[in-house]
């Protein structure tokens, strides 16, 4: 199996945001056949990336190609609107650029594929360009919404689609029996639910349904934000949402749209907190730590941090790691700074990886463990991060963790440098100049150029090889 952090990766128009969510609880709470639990050990569950669910308001194209880079797999939720979207159209290409196309999954929930009608057409341009290649997806439409998603995840755990169906059969005879005995409490708190929400109407449920979904396109796709945005996103606030609650916040800290102003960015972070919004909870931590909108308060952020940290937030993680080991808001606990550290990291957070192979090198809360080191270094060089590439150079230049290995010091400072980190850069150049590592620099060169097409790099191969 690869060693992707992710199963797989849903690219949806924001206009199909159910979809998405609907799609994503289907695949993580799936009921596997036990021999394929047995077979991917600690990852019993599907891992799914959804960019709205995963991301915070602020991070935007370069975390999402890094996600891309992270999964096995590419689910595209394909409708008219999401033919429309440039952004589902880019995040294809960029999946196909990884040399990954025969791993995209089309879920067709509206629309068709290859329509003569633009209106109902369903591919982005990127699908439609594979016209004649066999893409394994599955059409709601034709087969029901749960097959289609047990359609989708046979694709994912290359398992036959009819034994996940029969799989799914067993499973709901089961909790049939159970339920039968809980009827009458299910029906007691729908009825309590129903009498809380007389007086919201299907037409209001929509209204803010359509408001949130237009909050968040604003928020994520314009470089400036409009008074109308701005109002758009404190409606979907007013009507209790808590991710609308942290981009506002994120606006009045950072003076998107409106005047900075800590006090209010403070009142909004507080609100979703309050609703145990861990992005909330980090964001209000984060202002206690800061004195934003607020009085300096160590032992707050610890609390707010650690309770973001218990919900699975791997950033807070980071953060409670952070006060143990500083005596910040806690005593401190070096030991207990060292677990965190690992949960982050354990949770696929490249800070966290990159904390962890600190204590494991110096000994932080934990024995010395050289090798350990290595190994965090080289999964936080795997995601993709410039900086833990250049690290694992240097680890296998000075043997540290590792056997020397020239070949790998310079294979890794090159991915390091290609991303821009100023020392891979210059680690590089002394690299090449004092010949460590590198078998031929101007042959590989020649020979990129001649896959590419051109005949006289050709000649040149000829010329140093003798062939």
């Amino acid at each position: 199996m690869d060693e992707t952090l992710y199963d797989a990766f849903i690219s949806y128009s924001h206009r199909d945001l159910k979809w998405g969510r609907w799609l994503q609880r289907k695949l993580e709470n799936l009921h596997m056949p036990r021999e394929v639990i047995r077979e991917r050990g600690s990852r019993a569950k599907l891992r799914i990336f959804r960019d709205q669910t995963d991301l915070a308001g602020a991070e935007l194209q370069a975390s999402l190609n890094r996600e891309l880079t992270n999964s096995r797999f590419l689910i595209v939720i394909c409708s008219p609107a999401s033919a429309a979207s440039k952004w589902v159209n880019e995040e294809i290409q960029f999946f196909c650029a990884l040399g990954r196309k025969s791993r995209i999954i089309p879920l067709i929930v509206s629309g068709e594929p290859f329509s003569d009608s633009p209106e109902a057409e369903c591919y982005p341009p990127a699908l439609r360009s594979m016209e004649g290649d066999e893409l394994l997806g599955a059409n709601i439409q034709e087969i029901g919404k749960d097959k289609a998603a047990l359609k989708v995840a046979s694709v994912l755990l290359d398992v036959r689609f009819n034994r996940l169906v029969n799989r799914e059969k067993q499973h709901r005879r089961r909790v049939a029996v159970s339920a039968s005995a809980a009827g009458l409490a299910v029906a007691l708190v729908t009825g309590v639910l129903l009498w809380r929400n007389h007086t919201v109407t299907q037409k209001n449920h929509e209204l803010n349904y359509e408001i949130y979904t237009r909050a968040l396109m604003a928020y994520g796709e314009k470089n400036e934000l409009s008074p109308e945005d701005i109002e758009i996103l404190k409606v979907s606030a007013d009507e209790g949402n808590a991710t609308a609650m942290i981009y506002l916040a994120d606006c009045y800290l950072n003076g998107r749209g409106v005047p900075a102003d800590g006090k209010m960015a403070f009142s909004w972070y507080e609100k979703a907190a309050a609703k145990e919004e861990p992005q909330g909870l980090v964001g209000l931590g984060n202002c206690y730590n800061l004195g934003i909108g607020t009085e300096p308060d160590p032992g707050k952020v610890f609390e707010l941090n650690m309770r973001a940290a218990q919900l699975g937030d791997s950033a807070a993680m980071i953060n409670v790691a952070s006060c143990y080991e500083g005596g910040q808001g806690v005593e401190q606990n070096l030991p207990e700074a060292f677990r965190w550290y690992g949960e982050s990291a354990k949770a696929g957070n490249d800070l966290g990886m990159y904390h962890l192979s600190r204590c494991y090198m110096f000994g932080v809360g934990t024995e010395r463990n050289p090798e350990q080191a290595f190994f965090w270094t080289g999964e936080l060089a795997k995601t993709g991060n410039a900086f833990g590439m250049y690290n694992l150079a240097l680890m296998y230049q000075n043997a540290l963790g590792t056997e020397e290995n020239p070949k790998e010091a310079y294979r890794w400072c090159r991915k390091a440098a290609e991303l821009g980190e100023p020392s891979a850069m210059r680690m590089l150049g002394w690299c090449i100049e004092n010949r460590y590592g590198v078998d031929n620099l101007p042959l590989e060169w020649y020979q990129r150029a001649a896959e590419a097409g051109d005949e006289e790099a050709k000649a040149e191969i000829r010329r140093i090889t003798g062939e």
